[in-house]
């Protein structure tokens, strides 16, 4: 998949209390140093996927197109598999864990074109 802009969204259950938002944030700019990081939020309650979908969807209408990585995940560290979708309106790639998180702001813009 293209990545379709240097912006890159970032939402999770994950708080502040400790250095995993600022780990992450590390690892992003490793991989793509010319990328603008912005945190939605990490203040979604742990593990309360209906609350980040509809953040999710709420937020990004905001948010220019590019890659929108989320995280709030009840079984984070099992088998469960990630995903990456790219939206039909406005080419948004949604990167998140495969529990239904992605698909209120995948449905917001027009539905999943594709997906791996």
């Amino acid at each position: 998949m293209r990545v379709p802009s240097p912006t890159i969204t970032f939402l999770s259950d994950y708080g502040l209390e400790d250095d995993f938002v600022g780990v992450c944030h590390a690892v992003m700019a490793r991989i793509a140093p010319h990328s603008r990081i912005i945190d939605l939020t990490h203040g979604i309650g742990r593990h309360d996927v209906r609350a980040g979908a509809l953040s999710l969807r709420r937020a990004l209408p905001y948010c220019e197109p590019g890659v929108h990585l989320a995280v709030v995940d009840p079984g984070v560290g099992t088998t469960r598999r990630g995903i990456a979708l790219r939206t039909v309106d406005e080419d948004r790639l949604l990167v998140g864990p495969d529990n239904g998180l992605l698909s209120l702001a995948a449905q917001r813009f027009g539905g999943i074109g594709e997906v791996v």
